[in-house]
């Protein structure tokens, strides 16, 4: 049967619908497929005229298999819907999704499909998009480690991320749908989090970077940094809100030891000092201010050197840096400078501080102040070692440089001469103007008696009106002599009352000699105060030198 004589077989009602309409239709038989006649806009659409649309069949515009046509018509039975969907092929080559809607239709008493066919290209490609979009949105709930939710107007859940859900006891982040917070959070926690939303609600202005507590997967309280949107509907009004937490319990315990770092940095009593590798001050605390007078903008950006006191050497800063460089530490005591001039001692302890590769990036020097502390021992080591009344050594540190002495004079083969000098008619001075005058006599006495020796010498006051003195590097007998006339015509000059008044006293020396006598210190200085009585016996204002076998 042609086209004209099924033409006069078809209704007026088929006519109308197939020829005049303006969807692609088609009429296949069943049997083999082939296309028996199409309306004008299924040509157009095809893009062949109806000759050459005629003259194919439908598996050749088709582009599923036997089995995928199979299988698509299965899938629409299981699915219960009367349309199918194919890819066609138009006769440029370019593929187009269609949804095809088949029906029997019988002529001559014979089975045809009536077939209308939808273009639903874009459809398809949309919902692709659609679907991949989803399916993205799907990964990310479920692989984000952030907390990402979704709620509606009445404030349950529409989704949220798959870390959510496992944090609050859920499997999967579908079993939170349309709960509340109360209904997976501690109550604390739900209240905290619903407390800040009706004012979201009001002014519809989003919640930004609000930091606030949860609890995570081991029940172990951290921070979260929460941000909340409202979601506005088409007429302004809000629909839900989303919201994004993220973990910051990293970050706040961080920011929170930075804040007791700095505190204790500024409140510490040791003054510290940052400076980069090139020795300039990057910072400094409020005790290192305290302790240089220097404000802390006179400080930054310049080199500690304002605090060089001249009391340290080249060579003292020279080991300072060499044991930086070596070791990455320094410690030691510093003499250094105040604003005001004033000198001040410190423990001072520098270290080297390193990056992950090793390299050094910044130096601290951290300072405690023991000015106080070295002036006490300068005190006590005074009254340790030195007589009180006139500041010469005393006799514990006399027996101490005796013994350096004997050990330097046997090791240079010198001559030492160690005296014991006792004041002729000091009693009367005592007796006749009291004990402040007799005080003040000595003080002068040991003050002529240092100005008559050398620098290495040692002159010593044992008690009372008794010194002792230890004489080193005598190259002759001259030397001894020249020494000991001037001590006993310095003395023998008269002294100077308080009351204008005027005393004279001499002295008597007694003098033992070593290489002579090997013996030990103190067995020498017993020597010399034999000798001592023997010049006083002598007629006094003399010296005598102690010779075996004459006292």
């Amino acid at each position: 049967m042609n086209a004209e004589q099924l033409d006069e077989r078809l209704s007026n009602r088929y006519r109308v619908l197939f020829t005049d309409s303006k969807v692609p239709m088609l009429l296949i038989d069943p049997s083999t497929g082939s296309i028996i006649d199409a309306n004008d806009c299924a040509c157009r659409y095809y893009g062949y005229d109806h000759r050459q649309l005629t003259a194919l069949k439908i598996s050749q515009i088709n582009q599923y298999t036997a089995e995928e046509v199979d299988l698509e018509m299965r899938r629409a039975m299981a699915e219960k819907r009367n349309h199918f969907f194919f890819v066609h092929q138009l006769s440029d080559g370019s593929l187009r999704h269609v949804e095809v809607h088949s029906g029997k239709v019988e002529i001559d008493n014979r089975d045809y499909l009536f077939s209308i066919i939808h273009d639903i290209t874009d459809r398809h490609t949309a919902e692709q998009q659609l679907k991949s979009l989803n399916q993205d949105f799907i990964t990310l709930l479920e692989n984000t480690s952030d907390f990402v939710f979704y709620k509606d107007k009445d404030r349950r859940f529409r989704f949220c991320s798959q870390r959510l859900a496992k944090l609050t006891g859920h499997n999967n982040w579908k079993e939170i749908i349309g709960k509340t917070e109360r209904d997976i959070f501690p109550e604390e926690l739900a209240t905290n989090y619903l407390s800040e939303e009706p004012e979201l609600f009001k002014k519809a202005e989003p919640i930004l970077d609000r930091i606030e507590p949860f609890l995570n997967e081991k029940g172990e309280k951290g921070w979260v940094s929460t941000s909340k949107w409202p979601v506005l509907n088409s007429q302004g009004g809000i629909d839900g809100i989303f919201g994004i937490s993220r973990d910051v319990t990293a970050k706040q315990n961080s920011e929170e030891q930075l804040r007791i770092a700095a505190s204790v940095f500024q409140n510490v009593s040791e003054g510290i000092i940052v400076t980069d590798t090139n020795g300039i001050i990057i910072e400094t605390n409020n005790a290192f201010c305290s302790l240089s007078g220097y404000s802390r903008e006179e400080v930054i950006n310049t080199n500690p050197r304002f605090l060089k006191s001249g009391y340290h050497d080249d060579n003292f800063f020279a080991q300072m840096w060499h044991s930086l460089k070596t070791e990455g530490a320094w410690k030691g005591e510093t003499w250094n400078r105040r604003k005001d001039g004033q000198l001040f001692a410190c423990r001072t302890t520098i270290k080297a501080v390193t990056g992950p590769d090793g390299t050094v990036s910044q130096y601290i020097g951290v300072m405690t102040d023991i000015t106080a502390l070295l002036r006490h021992h300068e005190e006590v080591e005074q009254m340790a070692y030195y007589d009180t009344l006139t500041r010469l050594p005393n006799r514990t540190l006399l027996s101490d440089r005796l013994a350096q002495a004997l050990a330097n004079g046997k090791r240079n083969q010198n001559t030492i001469a160690i005296c014991f000098l006792d004041l002729d008619n000091f009693k009367p001075v005592n007796d006749q103007y009291g004990h402040r005058a007799g005080d003040l006599l000595l003080v002068e006495v040991a003050n002529r008696i240092t100005e008559c020796i050398r620098e290495h010498d040692t002159v010593a006051r044992l008690g009372g009106d008794e010194f002792a003195l230890v004489l080193t590097q005598l190259q002759s007998d001259s030397d001894l002599e020249q020494i000991v006339k001037r001590i006993l015509s310095s003395i023998t000059q008269p002294f100077k009352l308080p009351n204008q008044q005027q005393v004279a006293v001499s002295a008597s020396i007694g003098i033992c000699l070593h290489p002579d006598y090997p013996q030990d210190g103190d067995l020498l200085l017993r020597y010399a105060d034999l000798a001592m009585y023997k010049a006083k016996e002598m007629g006094r204002n003399r010296y005598y030198i102690y010779r075996e076998g004459q006292i």
